[in-house]
């Protein structure tokens, strides 16, 4: 299989530390953790901001594809929690298609899901869900 794109992130430190893309992209963010109170980005937000970039994206696309408005807005909710061993993430995806019936908009979600390569890596693990929504809602917090 031949790589379209390829990056390198580092980390350095853990949870306290920076993690940075190698080279001229420029990009380093001090990281930390939902869990002790220090500045930084930590891994729910990364994962947020990774389904909620590459999945809306790929609904744009099946969106122009197809000649239907692209107007899909994505909101993703993650939770830590406790597991038996460690931690784990819920994860909770809303999409919005205002100018889409749900039968549209269902179909080009379930296009997505097989399109999407975040989504590909994420929509199998148990605690995590894709919601068609008519308004972004807060949702009851994971065991609340």
């Amino acid at each position: 299989m031949n790589s379209l794109y390829h990056t390198y992130v580092q980390n350095h430190n853990g949870l306290t530390g920076t993690s940075f893309v190698e080279g001229d992209e420029g990009l380093a963010l001090g990281v930390s953790s939902s869990l002790i109170q220090a500045p930084g980005t930590n891994p729910e937000q990364f994962i947020g901001f990774a389904l909620s970039t590459c999945f809306n994206a790929t609904i744009r696309i099946i969106e122009h594809r197809e000649g239907t408005p692209e107007d899909s807005q994505l909101r993703v909710r993650v939770d830590i929690a406790k597991d038996t061993i460690g931690y784990r993430f819920i994860v909770q995806a809303q999409i919005r298609m205002p100018e889409h019936d749900r039968a549209d908009a269902e179909r080009i979600v379930a296009l997505a899901l097989d399109e999407c390569p975040v989504a590909k890596l994420l929509k199998d693990n148990e605690g995590v869900t894709f919601h068609i929504v008519d308004d972004f809602t807060d949702g009851p917090a994971y065991g609340e």
